[in-house]
């Protein structure tokens, strides 16, 4: 009722989510409840459990519009080894079993995920299993950063084996291969028109800022009057962190549709 157009579920494993007060209430149907809200047009939620991702989400992912098209994903590791003194719960091969049903899905649905290097007793080949994930996998963004201490963790009483040198390294390495990977991922969006939700200014070089149904940020120029509103862009050019697009107005749209 006060004009919002998107909605986010937030929560620590949210699709672990269940409403006591109704058998079978999944956070699917959850979905599907606010799917039916007039002039909700996108419901995005982050971050799921990879042992939580079930098939009833991701159909409901595919055959639901309003609910955004990516996933954050989080892994942490691409090692098993890691992932069990993590205590995660799941294999490398569970999680990559659920990304392999999401890349067979029939809409395209970006995937991000955070990963830390440097856990304790993290092997140069663990590393390297996690380098390898990336490339299966194939994210749209990762958010990566080093181990450190937390008070009240499991992972305290681990030998922390890994220097702070190390980590660094294995850091800077992580991020220019997936750098990598998200610049030729964004080059296959030139030339494409995008809806894009218009919710904040640019930080440079452009007047306004928003983002895909897929979470891609796209700058372009247009008036303040946009914000808040999702109008079509067409992808003029990229990096590896966003998009940059032309606003196709409705008078350029009607020129572009005269001239062709």
């Amino acid at each position: 009722d006060q004009g919002y157009v998107e909605v986010l579920l937030l929560g620590q494993t949210v699709n672990s989510y269940r409403d006591p007060g109704r058998t079978n209430f999944t956070f699917a149907k959850l979905l599907l409840e606010l799917a039916k809200i007039d002039g909700l047009k996108r419901i995005r939620f982050t971050s799921p459990h990879p042992n939580d991702f079930t098939d009833e989400l991701l159909d409901v992912m595919v055959t639901c519009q309003q609910v955004c098209n990516q996933v954050h994903l989080p892994v942490q590791s691409g090692s098993t080894k890691v992932l069990r003194a993590m205590r995660r719960g799941y294999t490398r091969l569970r999680y990559l079993q659920v990304i392999e049903k999401i890349h067979k899905a029939p809409r395209p649905i970006a995937l991000s995920t955070d990963i830390m290097v440097g856990f304790p007793g993290e092997t140069e080949a663990d590393f390297r299993d996690t380098l390898s994930l990336l490339d299966e996998v194939q994210y749209d963004n990762v958010f990566s950063f080093k181990y450190s201490p937390r008070p009240n963790t499991a992972a305290l009483s681990l030998p922390d084996g890994v220097s702070e040198e190390e980590k660094g390294r294995r850091l800077k390495v992580l991020q220019e291969q997936q750098k990598l990977i998200q610049y030729n991922r964004n080059a296959a969006y030139l030339g494409q028109l995008m809806e894009v939700l218009v919710d904040d200014n640019a930080r440079s070089r452009f007047s306004l800022a928003g983002r895909t149904t897929n979470n891609k940020i796209v700058n372009f120029d247009g008036p303040e009057t946009l914000m808040g509103q999702i109008v079509p862009v067409e992808i003029t050019g990229f990096s590896a962190n966003s998009l940059k697009g032309v606003w196709l107005s409705k008078d350029r749209r009607n020129h572009e549709g005269n001239r062709v």
